[in-house]
Formats: C-alpha cells, sequence, structure tokens
C-alpha cells in the first residue's frame, strides 16, 4: 500500500528543449532565473508526466497564466522561435526525449523508490504525432541509465530489455505501458502515488496558473 508520506525526489529531462540532465528534489525548492531560461519547461515536465493526456496538459500556463502556443514537439526537438519561408526551425531534426519523476516513500533504512515517466521519439521534424511510451520503474535512475554507449538516448529495444529487467528485491519489476491509458489507472492507483485522477488532471494545470496582476498592490 503506497504512503501519503511519498515525495518527489528527482526530476529526469533528458532532451526536453535544453535539458539533458536529471535534478535532485530536497526540502523546500526554488526555481529561479531570467525570462527565458527555461524554468516554465521544468514545471511542464511534471504536469506531462503526472497526466500524461496531451488534451489535458496546459504548457506553459506558469508562465502565461493562460494557454501558449508551445507544444511538445516544440518541447523534445528544441523549437528555436524562428521561421525560415515560414518553416519552424529546430534544434534536433529528430530524437528520443526522457521526462521522468522519481518517487521516495520515506520512513525505513531502504526507503520504496519508483521512477514514472515517459519515452517520446520524433523521428522528423515532420513528424506531428510522436511515438510514446509510458514506463514505471523500481528504483531511482541516474543519467547514464537512459543512455547507450555513444552517449544518446536509449532506443526503444534496448530501453525496454533495460527496463523489464530491473527490480527491486520486493517483486516489483520495471513495465513499459501499452498506451497513456493504462499508465495513468496505474500510476493513480493506492498501491502506486495513491491519488483520485479526475482531481489531479482538474487541480494540478490550475495550481500551476499564475496570471498577471495589473498592480503589486491587486
Amino acid at each position: 500500500m503506497a504512503s501519503r508520506a511519498l515525495r518527489l525526489t528527482r526530476v529526469h529531462a533528458i532532451n526536453l528543449y535544453g535539458y539533458r540532465d536529471p535534478y535532485v528534489v530536497s526540502g523546500n525548492l526554488l526555481v529561479a532565473g531570467v525570462t527565458g531560461s527555461g524554468k516554465s519547461v521544468l514545471m511542464d515536465l511534471v504536469q506531462l508526466v503526472l497526466i500524461g493526456h496531451q488534451a489535458k496538459v496546459r504548457y506553459n500556463q506558469s508562465a502565461t497564466g493562460d494557454r501558449s502556443t508551445r507544444d511538445l514537439k516544440g518541447y523534445c526537438l528544441g523549437d528555436t522561435k524562428q521561421d525560415v519561408d515560414g518553416v519552424p526551425q529546430y534544434m534536433r531534426q529528430g530524437g528520443v526525449t526522457y521526462v521522468a519523476l522519481e518517487f521516495t516513500w520515506p520512513g525505513s533504512k531502504q526507503p520504496r523508490v519508483e521512477t514514472w515517466g515517459l519515452r517520446i521519439e520524433f523521428e522528423s521534424v515532420a513528424q506531428h504525432t510522436p511515438s510514446i511510451r509510458p514506463f514505471v520503474l523500481p528504483g531511482g535512475l541516474k543519467r547514464d541509465d537512459f543512455l547507450d554507449a555513444e552517449r544518446g538516448p536509449l532506443d526503444l529495444v534496448a530501453f525496454r530489455q533495460w527496463a523489464e529487467s530491473m527490480g527491486d528485491g520486493a517483486g516489483r519489476t520495471g513495465r513499459l505501458f501499452t498506451g497513456i491509458d493504462e499508465y495513468r489507472r496505474e500510476m493513480a492507483l493506492p498501491s502506486h502515488l495513491n491519488f483520485d485522477r479526475p482531481t489531479l488532471d482538474y487541480l494540478l494545470p490550475a495550481a500551476m496558473s499564475f496570471p498577471f496582476m495589473d498592480s503589486f498592490n491587486e
């Protein structure tokens, strides 16, 4: 049974816009930086992993207070915000992105850890709908776990083999889901993250909306 005391302890952002590393989360966390430095990208990563369903994620709402033109393709391939003859330009012409969140159940010498995430692949900039494979892993990961010998993101076959071979000694093993709906249902179960799915789908995007005000006094 999952404990309600679980904590977010690590954020993985491999080839998400300009991010290529995991980030440890401990205690109270302040995400600070100048405008355009990528703060809202990390907020959108949290939404993307916990909600999963593209129609329910509201990108860049933490920066704009409302929907914006940002999308998953722009995040994964690195939208430069520049056009050539009306064609958007990207930093990458295709590739694989891994986004994931590590959760820890504290209170024991060997705390339970789960990592939930998505493997997202755009074969080229011409592709509008990526291949997305959700996953859960029974433990914590490092950056190298997502990379092959050439330091590129693991292909699907290699990642599946590695994930399904991973176990925590308590009968839990890594798993790739067949689709987003199965991933969303499993994540919310009491045996995992233990939350009410409709409530999270509604509250999380709303909580990340910071609309501008006309004045400080207001």
